[in-house]
């Protein structure tokens, strides 16, 4: 009986230790959804907030991703470390501001070829992996060795062209001078 006892305690203390470390490290996407989407020669591209629940220090050590066509990708990701209980953001930047001294920042970008057809979707996963360290890896912390990795779901869909075809842009100025002849008459009477 007290063997039957102790092998499920084993046990219950096995799976906790495999539950406890499931979710403790969280890869979000901003936006949200994982979902951009630009004209084709634009660049785009994730920002992130890495989330540490865990009682150790992480340091982000790689990221990785699916493939990515009709487009160049560029990591832009700054490793961060995160402490216990904690969590690091950044928007994705293409020019300096308060937080993205030495832009691009981010996750990752894209930068779609002139040539991408519109509708095209680049769809995957970012994987992002970590050590532990038992105090702040840049002020002596200890690597203790690999942490789970963590994911988020991408999608990047290529849109319309922002440039409007030039017989709109004809009958848009046609329109504004007929409009500045009419207002231009009317201050006359």
């Amino acid at each position: 009986m007290k063997k039957r006892w102790m092998t499920l305690l084993l046990v219950a203390i096995v799976l906790f230790s495999v539950c406890a470390f499931a979710d403790d490290i969280a890869l979000t996407l901003i936006p949200l959804s994982g979902d951009i989407s630009g004209p084709a020669g634009s660049t785009v591209g994730w920002g992130y907030t890495l989330t540490n629940n865990t009682a150790l220090w992480i340091q982000a050590t790689a990221v990785s991703s699916d493939a990515f066509q009709n487009g160049t990708p560029n990591l832009v990701f700054d490793f961060p470390s995160v402490a216990p209980g904690s969590f690091v953001t950044l928007d994705f930047s293409l020019v300096a501001n308060l937080f993205c001294a030495a832009p691009p920042c981010g996750l990752y970008s894209l930068t779609w070829d002139a040539t991408a057809p519109v509708g095209f979707v680049n769809s995957g996963m970012f994987i992002v992996s970590s050590d532990f360290y038992d105090g702040d890896p840049n002020n002596g912390g200890n690597d203790l060795g690999p942490a789970p990795d963590a994911s988020a779901a991408y999608s990047a869909t290529v849109t319309g062209s922002g440039v409007p075809e030039p017989s709109s842009l004809i009958l848009m100025a046609s329109g504004l001078a007929g409009l500045s002849v009419r207002l231009g008459r009317r201050r006359v009477h």
